[in-house]
């Protein structure tokens, strides 16, 4: 459009921005909330890190507490352990003093099922016969170690009571045993008696006392068994336990009932639903979950997220403390006790990681990123709209600056642009405007150095016939009538390449590019035997006519004028050549067509009568 040349020039931006600003908008909040993204998701990264290493700064916390209350239960088993090996040693050694109560004991050491007597409160010595003993592994009459485990564990009596006691604060649900291997036993509370047989069947089968036998581990270290059922019930237990040795020999076990609800409170519970905390041991069995649902036989990695199947327990012993990511999962891990026999691991998801990272987003923030894209949907609506209405306002100036407001016709001045134009184009095809500036591009009256050269371009003016009798008689309403179906005839009869103007009062002109004379005087007799052919009707307000068919009809006279042939190569001198001849065709009687000077010595010119 050309009233975009109107358009300022800084220096300092595109001219194309101030014709495209929605562009500009666009590209300017586009740059801003991409900046803001890249921070944002460096940010969102960082803070990411952060819920991580709280994580694992949390589950480093939950080891240290672990391990504390660990190193605590260790201690008294060790005591314990310790005070039955010094028991039985000091009766092998002879140094302990005759108990008749052990005697009496060792006298029925052969019955199903007997028990030791102890003092008030205690819990008794619980023993069974060989016969039973040698159905069981783990176990075996010894008649000449008994005396000293008979005296030992009726001294361990109180020592475990007292030790749950100081343990929990209270009379607690929690069982502490001594076991002795040649068939004893003392726990705290105490069972019956009559449980005797199918407690030491238990004894036997179960992994606290079984999987400490010398055949099966030879470590002598602290055990913590996976979960299990407690004797005769559905409550869930683990169990702590170390073995006795004297001598090198297996002489029993020492074992301490944990409840698991104190394991849970141990390694807490996550505040993410999605979260899952397991303590395990060296061999991969589970020994606490998080979860309420846990199974007594839970084990890694079968029991855990798939993406951590193919992750051996050996593998994470090994590393010690860590973090993995695999397959949109993590999984971190910390040893608890210092020998790390133990493991706290905790597998979550990427979702819990950037849900924790959403709840520590700051709000402002959040509200600044959900805001751009509304600010510049905004920003361009209004930007849009006032572009829009500059557009809508350039146009119709430009309209009115081009355009004869009665006619819709070009004026004389846009009449004149589009000479200059053409000759500017004329100029550079005949190559005689290469760059010696000779003529500026627009300017109607500037000529080539050659003036008889260049492609044919021609130029009729269009007068109406007694004009001033059509306002006379019909008025000056019907005359813009006519002046308007002028206007009409010109614009169905001409090519799109010809451009029809209204100069002033009744007179038209019509500018044809790539036009030879003759066609143009063909052009000129068809426009003006379809004005022959337009009657008008007059205006509402005309008088009547009295006679004809009440409509005005109108003729036309029409100069033509060629740039080659009539060496007219500026605007005026063109406008003066056609304006000659229509004035001779006016001269020759109107209505007709005239493109040649009269020759010498006459007054009229040669017409082309209609």
């Amino acid at each position: 459009m050309s009233w975009r040349k109107l358009l300022p020039r800084p220096r300092w931006l595109p001219r194309a921005a101030l014709m495209h600003p929605q562009r500009v908008v666009i590209v300017g909040f586009g740059l801003a909330m991409l900046l803001m993204l890249i921070v944002g998701a460096r940010d969102l990264y960082l803070l990411r890190d952060r819920v991580l290493s709280s994580r694992q700064h949390d589950l480093t916390l939950r080891a240290l507490g672990g391990e504390a209350v660990f190193a605590a239960e260790r201690s008294k088993l060790v005591f314990v352990r310790d005070y039955a090996q010094q028991l039985i040693t000091l009766y092998d050694s002879g140094v302990a003093p005759t108990d008749p109560a052990v005697e009496r004991a060792f006298a029925q050491r052969n019955d199903p099922v007997w028990q030791m007597e102890v003092p008030l409160g205690d819990a008794p010595v619980v023993g069974a016969a060989p016969a039973l003993l040698d159905e069981l592994e783990g176990f075996d009459r010894r008649d000449a170690d008994l005396r000293a485990d008979l005296y030992a564990a009726r001294q361990l009596s109180h020592v475990l009571g007292l030790s749950l006691r100081l343990r929990d604060g209270k009379d607690a649900d929690g069982t502490v045993s001594y076991i002795s291997s040649n068939g004893l036993y003392v726990t705290y509370p105490p069972l019956p008696p009559d449980k005797a047989p199918a407690l030491f069947r238990r004894f036997s089968d179960i992994s606290y006392y079984r999987d400490v036998l010398p055949e099966r581990d030879s470590s002598r270290e602290i055990r913590w068994t996976r979960v299990y059922t407690q004797f005769e019930s559905t409550q869930l237990r683990t169990t702590l336990s170390i073995p006795v040795y004297v001598a090198d020999r297996f002489r029993g076990v020492v074992a301490v009932d944990v409840e698991l609800w104190r394991l849970r409170d141990l390694i807490g519970v996550p505040d993410d639903a999605g979260t899952t905390r397991y303590l395990m041991d060296y061999r991969g069995g589970i020994i606490a979950s998080s979860q309420h649902t846990v199974r007594i036989d839970m084990r890694w990695p079968d029991d855990v997220d798939p993406a951590w199947r193919s992750l051996p327990v050996q593998e994470l012993f090994g590393t010690g403390a860590g973090i993995r990511h695999v397959d949109g999962q993590y999984l971190i891990y910390q040893p608890v006790g210092q020998r790390g026999t133990w493991l706290l691991v905790e597998s979550f998801s990427d979702g819990d990681v950037w849900r924790a990272v959403l709840q520590r987003t700051s709000a402002p923030l959040l509200s600044i990123w959900l805001a751009l894209p509304l600010l510049m949907f905004v920003t361009l609506r209004v930007v849009t709209l006032l572009f829009r209405h500059y557009v809508e306002a350039g146009e119709m100036l430009q309209r009115l600056a081009e355009t004869d407001p009665l006619t819709g016709l070009a004026n004389r001045r846009h009449f004149g642009e589009a000479f200059g134009r053409e000759s500017a184009r004329r100029r550079r095809e005949s190559g005689s405007g290469g760059g010696n500036g000779d003529g500026a591009i627009g300017d109607p009256n500037a000529a080539p150095p050659d003036a008889s050269s260049g492609a044919p371009f021609s130029m009729l003016m269009l007068d109406i016939d007694y004009f001033k009798r059509v306002n006379d008689r019909w008025g000056h309403a019907s005359g813009d009538n006519v002046l308007v179906a002028v206007a009409g005839v010109l614009r169905r009869n001409l090519r799109e390449a010809d451009l029809p103007a209204r100069l002033g009062g009744e007179e038209f002109a019509v500018l044809m590019p790539q036009t030879t004379l003759a066609d143009a005087v063909a052009t000129a007799e068809r426009l003006r035997a379809a004005v022959q052919d337009t009657p008008v009707a007059p205006a509402p307000d005309a008088p009547p006519s009295g006679e004809g068919d009440g409509r005005i009809h109108f003729t036309v006279s029409i100069g033509v004028a060629e740039a080659v042939s009539d060496d007219c190569q500026t605007l005026d001198a063109m406008l003066a050549m056609a304006d000659r001849r229509l004035y001779a065709a006016k001269q020759a009687g109107r209505n007709q067509v005239c493109a040649a000077d009269a020759p010498a010595g006459n007054t009229v010119a040669q017409t082309v009568q209609g």
